[in-house]
């Protein structure tokens, strides 16, 4: 009886070592690494009410609990609620409210959000343009200089053909100055092909990959998309949780056609991510595809760019993609401080909406039941 307990005893722990050195190094915590810089990074707070940024809220307390230290700015992806068509003045204050009560020495100034499909334009939006954020740089894309259904709007080609180009005169300024910080590009737009460009969601989308794609084989490049929750269009690049290395193949659409062959083949030379859906998203849970709400963060170490997506039960996925230029942006400062489209503007909208909100939670209170 006891060497059969043995022998079980020997199996359990053989079985145990081997399942411990299938899992991801990451289970412990993906913040345990020498990163000198995290940038959080959310998209579609749609959801009823103040869900998503209830849920935001816990993301944090999760991540603050294995380690996170407080990051240095949050890119926000547009699309801001679910029911109301213009929340993004309301949508921002709940989430540098969120960010400052898990992380008090915060600096919410350094809270980027642009527009999403859903989203009126507003004063509160950052604008489209580039930025030096001090140990990276960053080139903000709204809506509505990269916006849906391109192929219904007359004209947009040659808009983003000019958005394209000021992206690579940035890009190509860096390269030239011997710059070689890392990039984070943010749009609400992805660009890749799914079955949303049978009509044309994205139709020109390949003017901007040709411009990072080139600008990717000097500089370190990070591209954050929102927009799909996913559905059938991304399970082909992980769903909810996708993420896409150098080297690896992307299916760009063509710009002078629409549908389900409608693609070219590209092989990457930047970073593709999402940034995290943390509203909603119907996609397929599958063996290669799943549905999960989760936040991201961008770290940036001397070696290594790593890509972190969490879920209100903890990490669900890290990656490293090693850099092109160890140690670029370690010394720089803080850097500027993101504008608005409308700065005055802004300030005046967010101070009537604080009033009413403030005014809606204290009439909330007197209804609460404990």
């Amino acid at each position: 009886m006891a060497n059969k307990t043995k022998k079980l005893l020997a199996i359990l722990l053989a079985v145990m070592l081997v399942a411990a050195a299938a899992l991801p190094a990451f289970t412990a915590s993906p913040f345990n690494d020498d990163a000198y810089a995290s940038i959080l990074t959310g998209s579609d707070f749609q959801d009823l009410g103040t869900a998503a940024y209830d849920r935001f809220g816990r993301f944090l307390k999760v991540m603050k609990s294995d380690g996170l230290e407080t990051p240095d700015s949050m890119l926000v992806g547009g699309d801001y609620t679910k029911i109301l068509f213009d929340y993004a003045v309301p949508g921002e204050a709940q989430i540098k409210d969120q960010l400052a009560a898990v992380y008090p020495d915060a600096d919410t100034e350094r809270v980027v959000c642009i527009q999403g499909n859903h989203d009126n334009p507003s004063s509160g939006f950052t604008k489209t343009g580039f930025y030096d954020m001090g140990v990276y740089c960053l080139y903000v894309i709204n809506e509505d200089d990269f916006p849906w259904l391109q192929g219904y709007r007359p004209g947009v080609g040659e808009c983003i053909k000019k958005l394209a180009a000021d992206l690579e005169s940035k890009l190509g300024g860096m390269i030239e100055a011997g710059d070689m910080r890392p990039v984070i590009v943010m749009t609400h737009l992805p660009l890749h092909h799914t079955d949303r460009a049978q009509y044309m969601d994205n139709l020109y989308a390949s003017y901007l990959f040709g411009v990072l794609n080139e600008a990717g084989r000097t500089l370190d490049i990070v591209f954050l998309f929102g927009h799909q929750h996913s559905g059938d269009y991304d399970d082909y690049i992980g769903g909810s949780v996708n993420f896409m290395a150098p080297g690896e193949t992307i299916r760009v659409p063509k710009a002078d056609a629409a549908g389900e062959n409608a693609y070219t083949n590209e092989t990457l030379t930047f970073t593709y991510t999402n940034y995290g859906y943390t509203g909603y998203s119907d996609n397929h849970e599958t063996e290669t595809s799943t549905n999960a709400l989760t936040l991201g963060v961008v770290r940036f170490s001397d070696q290594k760019i790593r890509i972190v997506k969490y879920t209100e039960n903890g990490v669900f996925r890290a990656n490293d993609v090693e850099r092109k230029n160890p140690g670029a942006g370690r010394e720089n400062a803080a850097g500027d401080r993101p504008s608005k489209l409308s700065e005055r503007f802004w300030q005046a909208e967010a101070k009537v909406f604080r009033w009413f909100f403030d005014l809606f939670k204290r009439i909330a209170s007197l209804f609460s039941f404990r």
